[in-house]
């Protein structure tokens, strides 16, 4: 079993009898603290981290809402935990729960609620800061509509989702990436494949403490953190989610 990586924000509110957001940390070490920590406590919501890799779910009926993190994994790896993870939100999607799944989070909510054939992995990993573009769909989508048409993101993802399904509405696309916000078209589901979560000191805690990855991946690290950008156009899609999440549990 993989170990446990709690980052240092993981803690939990309200007991186990009531119903909870479900925050599923897929990361297999600990990760800097982020915009979505801080907009998650802001909320206000009760909330509850899962280790998904050291096999923790969360009982579907306790849950009112679920962000699915990001990862070093693929949603087409063969390990327990994926599997699992896919029939969790197969099951939560059915339920109707709202859900909102960053890199990673995207791909697997895709794999899950779609097919795994919509998962690709890439020539190339994007990296750095670049412009994405909002459809008409995604000019009016509660999560993004009154953005800019055209904003600047950070990247950093070596699969995609494919942009060409039914199920699949695409609210964003980029240069090099035909997918890079989707919403899936039965439900209050959600992909982002950017890290808007991140500012620009935290996407330079980021690099460094995982700068092997980037390395490895054939990117220099040194140059990505003489070039910072604010990273602040697009972070608001959490609060929206958030509301979102509010708003269908008094429903």
């Amino acid at each position: 079993m993989a170990q446990a990586a709690w980052p240092a924000w993981a803690v939990i509110f309200g007991g186990d009898d009531l119903k909870h957001f479900a925050v599923l940390n897929n990361w297999h070490k600990e990760q800097p603290r982020t915009r979505f920590e801080a907009a998650l406590e802001k909320s206000g919501l009760p909330y509850r981290i899962y280790q998904t890799n050291a096999g923790e779910f969360p009982d579907p009926s306790d849950v009112m809402g679920v962000f699915v993190g990001a990862s070093v994994a693929g949603a087409y790896d063969a390990e327990p935990w994926i599997a699992r993870e896919h029939d969790v939100l197969k099951t939560l999607a059915d339920a109707g729960v709202p859900m909102l799944g960053l890199c990673f989070g995207s791909q697997i909510l895709a794999s899950a609620l779609v097919g795994c054939d919509q998962v690709f992995k890439r020539v190339t990993r994007e990296t750095g800061f670049d412009e994405i573009q909002l459809s008409a769909e995604g000019r009016c989508d509660p999560l993004t509509k009154d953005l800019p048409p055209k904003l600047r993101t950070f990247m950093w993802h070596g699969d995609e989702v494919r942009a060409d399904h039914p199920d699949i509405v695409i609210l964003a696309d980029g240069t090099d990436c035909a997918n890079h916000i989707w919403r899936w078209k039965h439900g209050l589901v959600w992909g982002l494949q950017p890290h808007p979560e991140m500012d620009q000191d935290q996407i330079c805690r980021f690099i460094e403490k995982n700068r092997d990855w980037f390395e490895r991946e054939g990117k220099d690290a040194d140059a990505l953190l003489r070039s910072p950008e604010p990273n602040d156009q697009l972070h608001v899609v959490f609060d929206r989610f958030f509301e979102l999440v509010r708003q269908q549990d008094s429903l």
